[in-house]
């Protein structure tokens, strides 16, 4: 499969545009009166058990790629593994916006009882999205095709194409 592989500049265009707009709303929101929304610790839990699934789904291809397998993965399985890494980059980078949004409302209430534990709570998410993007970013250079060596392009492809991705 080839195509375009994302990268930290993608994550971070994303995380920045969901932070710009969640703290504007969270911010707006909590001058109203209202109450922010409540995080929880299970969601670390759960976002750092996505990070190690995918790092263990990635490491079957690693492993193949690198010629310590000689049990190739099938293609589906590495075309969802690809498409999981890309799913972690951006979805992770969405969440490290929306939750640093969250921590950056949080510290102005950092003098209220239940300020520093809110804002530990969304510093600590923030922290643990960042590490599910550079989980995905990380299966997906796991799972790039070596470049041929050959110096004839392929039929169907054009010599300046984009590597390929399982």
């Amino acid at each position: 499969m080839s195509g375009e592989q994302l990268s930290w500049k993608h994550a971070l265009g994303v995380a920045g545009v969901i932070f710009v707009i969640s703290y504007a709303f969270l911010q707006f929101w909590n001058t109203r009166g209202n109450s922010l929304p409540q995080n929880s610790w299970i969601a670390v839990g759960v976002l750092v058990l996505m990070a190690v699934l995918m790092l263990y789904a990635g490491n079957e291809i690693r492993i193949y790629l690198k010629g310590e397998s000689k049990r190739p993965p099938s293609p589906q399985k590495a075309r969802n593994t690809v498409v999981a890494a890309q799913a972690c980059i951006l979805g992770g980078a969405a969440f490290t916006g929306w939750y640093a949004g969250t921590a950056a409302v949080q510290v102005t209430r950092l003098s209220t009882t239940t300020g520093p534990g809110a804002f530990a709570v969304a510093a600590v998410l923030t922290v643990a999205c960042i590490g599910l993007v550079g989980a995905g970013l990380l299966v997906q250079s796991w799972c790039k095709l070596p470049e041929d060596d050959d110096k004839t392009p392929k039929r169907g492809k054009s010599s300046g194409s984009a590597p390929e991705v399982i």
